[in-house]
């Protein structure tokens, strides 16, 4: 599993860069104009990412445990977006919660991921707190539909910042990553 992370660092940094852009071009407009370019854009980036999600998981051979986690983010993350895409005009509450339980549900899956791999994985705590993070964004959402877009969109476009960078520091760690050191330790880099 860690040698499939190490050897494609770069789709999790890709990931994390997406998410980087999008958070800030967010936090660069309108809040009303935010808004509508969230809907289409939360679809876009949830389709994106389930494919690297994906990607990741099918790219991992042999068949690991983790690897379940993987493609299972990565299916709901493609069904988020094309049903996102499919439907832009239904971004009121129901889009809101939508995008709530994806985000609790993908940072459950980070936060179980990580714990699992904690000894294995370099640096596991940046994929425990984006765990965290994603967990928080999405009960922040659900506990505040009522307040407005207004507040929702600064806190996606915040939590999508905080998010791409902790991927590309994430990546660049796993770029880094020794692994003939690894796998003298006694690690399965398999």
């Amino acid at each position: 599993m860690l040698q499939t992370l190490v050897k494609n660092w770069w789709l999790i940094a890709l990931r994390g860069l997406v998410a980087l852009i999008l958070g800030i071009i967010m936090l660069a407009m309108q809040p009303v104009v935010a808004a509508a370019f969230l809907v289409i854009f939360i679809g876009a980036y949830a389709l994106v990412d389930g494919i690297f999600a994906l990607a990741v998981g099918i790219i991992n051979r042999p068949p690991h445990r983790d690897r379940g986690w993987l493609i299972t983010e990565g299916i709901i993350g493609v069904l988020a977006g094309i049903a996102i895409l499919a439907s832009p005009l239904l971004a009121g509450v129901f889009i809101m919660y939508f995008i709530a339980f994806w985000a609790i549900f993908t940072g459950l899956m980070e936060f179980v991921f990580a714990i699992g791999q904690w000894k294995q994985i370099p640096d596991a705590w940046l994929i425990l707190l984006n765990g965290i993070f994603s967990v928080a964004l999405g009960t922040l959402i659900l506990v505040n539909v009522a307040v407005g877009a207004t507040l929702i969109v600064l806190m996606i476009a915040i939590y999508l910042v905080i998010f791409g960078v902790l991927l590309i520091a994430m990546g660049f760690s796993l770029k880094g990553a020794d692994i003939d050191k690894l796998g003298q330790s006694g690690l399965d880099v398999k």
